[in-house]
């Protein structure tokens, strides 16, 4: 597959009995997924009238840096997922209402056009954590220096922010007071 960004298939051209489209070495998903390993998997699409039921696994291993210590690190995803497609014409656009968890499961298509792409890459961000982390204990960078408190520790001494309302200590001090100001 050259162009992934035309990769999918028009709704009339999924078969009554359904369609099962597999996938391997799926690496190039736009700048933002640094992909460490290739993403393979399915999908499996059944036309309900116009709209479809899609059952889908995904597999591979994206690149992510460390929120604390910015260190790269490998996240594999492994995934198995249902979503039902509708025309993006049946969704309601007036004013703003809160979805429900039945509707989270929902994507759209538009001009009878089901992006796999689009699918994809939708998948595999809702499945990367909202706090990147390389372990969960990550200790970070200390804020004086920057060096990564995961592999050594630095000789500065803590970092404490000084209040804004610290002047208001000296001016209530009691060597203040004693003297009368």
């Amino acid at each position: 597959m050259k162009d992934l960004k035309n990769w999918g298939i028009l709704l009339e051209e999924i078969p009554p009995e359904g369609l099962k489209i597999e996938f391997q070495n799926i690496d190039d998903l736009g700048e933002d997924l640094n992909i460490k390993q290739p993403f393979s998997g399915y999908f499996k699409l059944k036309k309900l009238g116009i709209e479809v039921k899609l059952e889908g696994f995904l597999k591979g291993v994206v690149i992510l840096e460390c929120d604390r210590c910015l260190i790269s690190y490998e996240f594999p995803i492994e995934h198995e997922f249902n979503i039902d497609i509708k025309p993006l014409a049946s969704l309601n656009l007036e004013g703003e209402k809160e979805l429900s968890e039945e509707e989270m499961e929902v994507s759209f298509y538009e001009n009878s056009w089901i992006s796999f792409y689009d699918l994809l890459k939708e998948e595999i961000f809702l499945n990367l954590p909202y706090k990147h982390l390389c372990k969960p204990d990550c200790k970070g960078l200390c804020p004086l220096c920057g060096a990564n408190l995961n592999e050594n520790s630095c000789n500065c001494k803590g970092y404490k922010k000084e209040s804004p309302f610290s002047i208001l200590k000296e001016i209530f001090s009691d060597k203040n007071l004693e003297k009368g100001g």
